[in-house]
């Protein structure tokens, strides 16, 4: 049969066919003794004998020559079988390059601390020299994200650069006092013709206060600081913020009275350092007050271009409240700086305000807005008519600095040798140097000691019409 082996002593030996055997035997085990313990020694020798498992060729990452020296041969061969390029752990990224632009050295050290399929930084890197690297072989990276940035215009020869012009924005300057329109702003201050701030929020304050409360519905409003210098100081404020106007002009203070065995209540001219609210005082008093009715009474003759003139004088009557509570009883008010100064009756039959025998005061009319009052509020005769406009059939709001509670504190400021702003008050600085320390007299206390004062002494008689000498020139008709 054929491929039988017979062993007989013919044709066929059996020492060959065994020789032959054995030798198999021992070529098929080095063989696997060979790809198991080194496969890598032979898989280049070898082609037919190893034949690994299709797998994907992993992104490769190109780099310039010798850009880090190879790791051992195993490790490589080792490393190279397995996934694809993984990053290092807190290793940088590697950036982008812009287009035509070579890679930084950084750029090329992240790429090179980062091997396929190993999370390990290889034992040996060598730096690379800075090489350009085309921007089409960087791979994309997807951990990356980039942000377009628009590119700057391509400037001109010789042309000047050009800046945009900045949009107009119209300045809005900020009020200093919170509420009030700034507008206000230039008329606040200590000059002469500007208002105190403290003043002006008082006064703006209380107004509002009133009209909140249904009680006025006149935009405009009054404000006086007795504070200031007066002998013609602008201390009186017409101020109506929906219009936009305001006027200061001047005032007189109370000129109290100096009474003889009790106190010195008298002020003079320039600067007020007494204030009370009591009957017979003749002192001006701070706080609120509203105006209500208009009289008009007659004041004398007194000579003008055409003959003698009358004196016809309106007086603005204010209702107070608190501490100005006695405004009506007292006869405060405001009105024109103007009297006529008597000096002899004059015979004008024809006038309504002669008396039975014909005869009517003559004088000299005098401007008195550059001295005191008897604790009214006064304004020069030229602003008369514009002031009481404003009041008439409309009440409105007048407030007068300081109250009871500003001189007291100015007072306390003063005997601890502070200025009255460093203490959170306010007194006009020149004023307060002349009288040294303000006072105020509490009617409680100083109208009972004025009525005793008066029931000592014997008053003197009002003078009469008829304690005037007669003028010596006679006018048929008034005018």
């Amino acid at each position: 049969m054929r491929g039988t082996i017979h062993i007989s002593k013919g044709r066929h030996s059996k020492g060959p066919v065994v020789l032959r055997a054995m030798l198999g035997i021992a070529v098929g085990a080095a063989l696997i003794f060979t790809l198991a313990f080194a496969p890598s020694a032979f898989a280049q020798q070898l082609p037919w004998l190893v034949q690994p498992a299709p797998q994907p060729a992993p992104p490769t990452v190109p780099a310039p020559a010798q850009q880090y020296a190879p790791a051992p041969a195993a490790r490589t061969a080792a490393l190279a079988a397995k996934s694809p390029v993984m990053p290092v752990p807190n290793a940088p990224v590697p950036k982008v390059p812009a287009p035509n632009a070579s890679v930084p050295d950084a750029g090329v050290t992240s790429v090179a601390r980062t091997l396929p399929g190993s999370s390990v930084v290889p034992d040996v890197l060598a730096a690379p020299p800075p090489q350009a690297v085309p921007p089409q072989q960087v791979p994309a990276v997807r951990s990356v994200r980039t942000i377009p940035v628009a590119a700057p215009a391509p400037k001109v020869s010789g042309a000047p650069a050009v800046r945009p012009a900045p949009a107009f924005r119209p300045a809005t300057a900020a009020p200093i006092i919170p509420g009030v329109p700034a507008w206000l702003n230039p008329h606040i201050g200590d000059g002469e013709g500007q208002i105190s701030a403290t003043v002006l929020k008082r006064a703006h304050d209380f107004h509002l206060k009133k009209v909140r409360a249904g009680a006025v519905k006149n935009p405009c409003y009054f404000a006086f600081d007795a504070t200031r210098p007066g002998d013609g100081g602008q201390r009186f404020y017409v101020i109506c913020e929906s219009k936009g106007t305001f006027r200061a002009v001047s005032s007189g203070h109370g000129a109290g009275r100096n009474f003889t065995g009790l106190a010195d209540l008298s002020n003079e001219a320039r600067c007020a350092k007494n204030f009370s609210n009591a009957r017979n005082s003749h002192l001006t008093t701070g706080g609120g007050y509203m105006t209500a009715e208009i009289r008009t009474s007659f004041k004398g003759y007194y000579g003008a271009d055409g003959g003698p003139q009358p004196l016809m004088r309106s007086f603005l009557q204010f209702e107070g409240e608190g501490e100005t509570a006695t405004a009506r009883a007292r006869a405060i008010g405001g009105h024109s700086a103007a009297i006529v100064r008597w000096m002899c009756r004059m015979k004008i039959p024809s006038s309504p305000h002669a008396n039975k025998d014909g005869y009517v005061p003559y004088g000299k009319l005098v401007d008195y807005s550059a001295g005191r009052s008897s604790g009214c509020t006064s304004w020069p005769q030229s602003e008369n008519e514009t002031i009481l406009a404003i009041a008439k059939n409309r009440p409105t709001t007048v407030y007068i600095y300081p109250e009871a509670k500003d001189i007291v504190a100015v007072g306390r400021a003063v005997k601890a040798g502070q200025s009255p702003s460093r203490a959170g008050t306010y007194w006009s600085a020149s004023c307060l140097r002349e009288i040294g320390k303000p006072n105020f007299w509490p009617r409680e206390k100083l109208e009972p000691a004025l009525t005793r004062y008066a029931k000592k002494r014997k008053p003197a008689r009002p003078r009469t019409l008829s304690d005037l000498p007669l003028c010596k020139t006679v006018v048929g008709s008034a005018r």
